[in-house]
């Protein structure tokens, strides 16, 4: 009885990890100009399409450099992310969300 009350358990803790794990990240826009290291505002075409307090990945032009990061705020055509940009990302990287 002891036995099968621990798989439930580590079952559901399997189950409750799905989620994090199969989080599919779709394209919502690109970068329109540089975003350089050390920067928090990145400039992208289709700000609409962000949600704030959710994360984005930047993905460099060639595939290269791939990174994530929280969204603070959306203004117009401006990102503000709540940590600095760790690499630097050319103009039509892409963003994921």
């Amino acid at each position: 009885m002891k036995r099968g009350w621990i798989c439930l358990l580590f079952l559901g803790f399997l189950l409750s990890c799905a989620g994090l794990v199969a989080q599919k990240w779709q394209q919502v826009s690109v970068l329109e100009a540089n975003g350089e290291e050390e920067e928090s505002t990145i400039a992208i075409a289709d700000a609409n399409s962000i949600v704030v307090d959710r994360a984005i990945l930047i993905e460099s032009r060639d595939g290269k450099v791939k990174d994530t990061y929280e969204v603070w705020h959306v203004y117009g055509h401006s990102v503000l992310l709540k940590e600095r940009l760790r690499h630097d990302f050319a103009e039509g990287s892409r963003i994921y969300q």
